[in-house]
């Protein structure tokens, strides 16, 4: 990564008017959270502790949000209030397990094995969780995140070049603690400890831009349909196939639930169905039917000879599942597409 790569990632918070006011806005709320500590222990947990129920999970989807609009080379949107309720986008909360072992960490460290044990087992730690936090905010997949060999793959194609998130993180640790022995300033360590996760976040999808995931691993959100088509009405009927199919396959009929949506599609001109209804299932806390609906809409790619769309297809199914494969009639044809695309590492994989 190039130094002028490098400095623009982590000055992004003061180029983007979007990613400054989400910082003020959510540093003004913690401050809230802080000062409530003043008013007694049950005034706190009735203001602070409810305040923090919503503002800790908004945090951590706007981190992803920034994370993911780096990665593939956008500015950040700024925060929506559809970030703060409770409901939707879990995915993008997961990042608190990692506050959470973190804490655990230095728990252990204080109360049996010493700071030793803290240093080391966070430089680990710091060394995985980039790579960790660009794989949820690609694939929206926590169990994704956590594959060893997911993880390890992405550092290997970043080589040398992906310590700068690891170095940057331990560092921006070690500036905060020193701000807050020498300089004594509650708010102004507060701030920049703000200030350095947000520039940290920015500087992790930054690592991954040249890899060029938008390209190789989304799959695209259905396009605009025809101008006479009703555009709302399209998607309340997807969604209710969906749902209904969500509700079969709950209840164990995961055949039957397919093949809803199957006949769902067989009525839908537009070619975007199959992309929609794939990631949409892909939300779903388990991710298994979506996989195999993605080999059935794998084989109408490769029929209509769609060899991009089929690779990248095949890609991010097997970020969620490393073992995915298409059916076995459809293997030499994945293998002969993957060829096409010059993605010798799939095509060994599918032969």
């Amino acid at each position: 990564m190039r130094l002028r790569d490098l400095l623009r990632e982590i000055t992004l918070p003061l180029r983007s008017p979007a990613v400054l006011m989400a910082i003020i806005l959510f540093f003004g709320l913690l401050q809230i959270v802080l000062l409530s500590r003043a008013l007694g222990l049950v005034l706190f947990l009735l203001l602070g502790g409810w305040l923090l129920v919503f503002v800790l999970p908004a945090l951590l989807r706007y981190l992803m949000v920034v994370l993911r609009a780096r990665a593939v080379g956008r500015e950040p949107e700024p925060v929506d209030i559809e970030l703060f309720p409770w409901i939707g986008h879990w995915w993008a909360v997961f990042p608190i397990v990692h506050v959470v072992v973190l804490a655990g960490v230095a728990y252990l460290g204080i109360t049996r094995y010493g700071s030793g044990f803290i240093l080391v087992t966070g430089i680990c730690y710091a060394l995985v969780l980039p790579a960790s936090l660009i794989t949820l905010a690609i694939t929206r997949s926590p169990l994704a995140s956590l594959n060893a060999r997911i993880l390890l793959g992405l550092v290997r194609r970043r080589g040398f070049a992906y310590l700068v998130g690891p170095l940057f993180a331990l560092g921006s640790i070690w500036l905060v603690a020193r701000l807050d022995a020498r300089v004594g300033v509650e708010l102004l360590t507060e701030f920049t400890g703000l200030y350095l996760l947000f520039a940290a976040f920015a500087l992790f999808g930054g690592l991954v831009r040249p890899l060029e995931l938008e390209q190789e691993l989304d799959i695209p959100l259905p396009a605009p349909v025809d101008a006479e088509v009703d555009r709302e009405r399209l998607l309340l009927a997807r969604t209710a196939v969906l749902t209904h199919a969500y509700g079969i396959i709950s209840r164990g009929n995961r055949n039957n639930g397919l093949q809803h949506i199957y006949a769902a599609l067989d009525a839908d001109d537009d070619e975007s169905a199959w992309a929609w209804f794939f990631t949409s299932m892909l939300q779903w806390e388990n991710p298994e039917p979506a996989l195999v609906f993605a080999q059935r809409y794998l084989h109408e790619l490769l029929r209509c000879g769609e060899n991009v769309k089929a690779v990248k297809l095949m890609l991010r199914c097997r970020l969620v599942n490393p073992a995915f494969k298409p059916w076995p009639e459809d293997i030499e044809l994945a293998a002969a597409a993957a060829e096409n695309c010059q993605n010798d590492e799939l095509a060994s994989f599918l032969r």
